[in-house]
């Protein structure tokens, strides 16, 4: 067990260093490229890009899918069985690439030209963003088996070398998007899309070099076929509901305003997707090793792994959305030179609901280590069916548009205690306990560490003397309090370990 958790820390380091210069590389580009292009054009960018991507959520199951059979693999040794699962994977992969440029080639075109609220000179720019987009989807399906292998084998050194040259590259956008004369939004388009096509090529050389399972052959194996099928398919039929909300608001949103309230969510969407992926890098270094518990029949490390890493991101995520909470407006002013109307207000209200999220991820990811996905999509699907009707009574109601955020958290909730239940009935899992220790008691301990920065908040000016008290008091107010009544023994251990470590290191 300490051994693995080493193993979890050294890979979330790897995960944490990428997201560190992911997340100050993507606040400067994103106010470089709103200044750019306009809102207008941003939102543009935001929805088209978004309606297509939201295709790939077949494509990212069986990723899931894909890294979970892998390592299942791995931990047998087998050679063989390991060459058939990828090629099995890959070869599925390459058909539904296929099948989704051709859906997105016909009735992704006709909704585009014909349902989306866009302004009329801009259909044309639209168009092209969509075809990049198509093009850039189709490779990045293809890649995922690749991307899968290297968090299979937990070389996470790799995915974070990638992930900061992709900023890295971002970065030179700007230097070209400043200089280059022509449409902004068409040229950010191309330029993006290069980069992932430079991306995706070296995910698959890196593999084909270094994994000799990667080094295909493109047939299906019936038997892995027919498992992989039967665990990605109820995942993906649950998903795309999931998906299929997310841009299902946004297309409502578009149908209610315009294009400049997608530009809102979208920079909300930017801040938060940039937080939460900084947060999650626990999660993503933590799956291999709960599937491997539960392989190993260890269900006494499973829960334990799922409570544990459960804590560190809850612990991380109210660091994060204290100040979040407090300061953001001040931040957006500084950050952007005009700040789309909502911004402030979906960026709070996403931070709030984000608890409920962190509460689910490592259940959800627990059942999926099972491969009881079956049972949890049978109630998920009609959960998440319940979330679009309802965003459209708000936004039809002309009340707070924000409000779609905290109307799209109820399914997900409701889905969170389903998912309690059902882990409980595979492995005995105490989902009383970890309702009250996980989710109640830490919603309750991030409000009150509210309390101190929130006065200081209210008797100083704003300003940057008052933003640095407001974040200090924040950060000392929440790591106090989630750690004296938040954190459990264990996890106090390997805290206080980490600490010792470091200070022995420098003496």
């Amino acid at each position: 067990m300490e051994e693995n958790n080493k193993k979890i820390v050294k890979n979330t380091v790897y995960l944490y260093a990428r997201m560190l210069i992911m997340m100050g590389i993507s606040f400067f580009t994103t106010r470089i490229v709103l200044e750019k292009l306009g809102a207008s054009d941003y939102g543009i960018n935001n929805l088209v890009a978004g309606f297509v991507s939201s295709f790939k959520v077949l494509n990212n199951i069986l990723e899931s899918g894909t890294r979970r059979f892998l390592a299942y693999n791995l931990g047998k040794n087998d050679e063989s069985l390991i060459k058939k699962t990828f090629s099995t994977s890959l070869t599925i992969h390459i058909g539904i690439g296929v099948i989704i440029v051709v859906i997105l080639e016909t009735v992704g075109i006709w909704f585009l030209n014909h349902r989306l609220n866009i302004e009329t000179d801009r259909i044309w720019a639209a168009n092209i963003i969509f075809q990049l987009s198509v093009i850039t989807t189709l490779l990045s399906i293809i890649q995922t088996p690749y991307v899968a292998a290297v968090t299979a084998h937990e070389k996470f050194n790799i995915y974070a070398y990638m992930s900061i040259y992709d900023a890295i590259a971002k970065l030179t956008i700007l230097f070209l998007l400043v200089y280059i004369p022509g449409d902004k939004l068409i040229i950010y388009g191309t330029l993006l899309a290069i980069i992932s096509i430079t991306s995706i090529i070296i995910y698959c050389c890196y593999c084909l070099y270094q994994f000799v399972e990667c080094r295909f052959s493109l047939t299906i194996d019936k038997n892995i076929f027919n498992e992989m099928m039967q665990f990605s398919g109820w995942s993906a039929l649950g998903n795309f509901v999931v998906v299929f909300n997310g841009q299902g608001i946004s297309i409502l949103l578009n149908l209610f305003f315009n294009t400049v309230m997608n530009a809102s969510r979208g920079l909300a969407d930017t801040v938060s997707f940039t937080i939460n992926q900084f947060i999650c890098g626990f999660l993503v270094a933590a799956n291999p090793q709960l599937i491997k518990y539960y392989g190993a029949g260890d269900i006494k490390g499973f829960t334990k792994l799922i409570f544990n890493v459960s804590q560190y991101t809850i612990f991380l995520m109210a660091i994060f959305c204290v100040p979040v909470l407090l300061e953001i407006d001040y931040v957006l002013k500084l950050w952007l030179i005009d700040v789309p109307q909502y911004t402030s207000a979906f960026i709070k209200i996403g931070a709030i609901c984000s608890i409920v999220t962190y509460s689910n991820s490592m259940v959800d990811a627990g059942i999926v280590a099972t491969g009881r996905v079956k049972e949890m999509n049978l109630y998920a699907i009609p959960i998440y069916f319940i979330n679009l009707p309802l965003v459209y009574i708000v936004l039809k109601l002309e009340w707070y548009p924000p409000l779609v955020y905290f109307v799209g958290s109820i399914p997900a909730f409701i889905h969170f205690v389903i998912n309690l239940k059902i882990l409980s009935n595979i492995v005995k899992f105490p989902a009383y306990r970890y309702f009250i220790q996980i989710f109640l008691k830490n919603f309750i301990l991030i409000i009150i560490s509210l309390i101190a920065p929130f006065i200081i908040h209210n008797i100083m000016q704003e300003g940057v003397i008052r933003f640095f008290c407001v974040c200090i008091v924040s950060i000392i107010s929440t790591i106090t309090i989630m750690y004296i009544f938040s954190l459990n023994k264990d996890v106090k251990q390997m805290i206080n370990q980490k600490i010792r470590s470091i200070f022995h290191q420098k003496t």
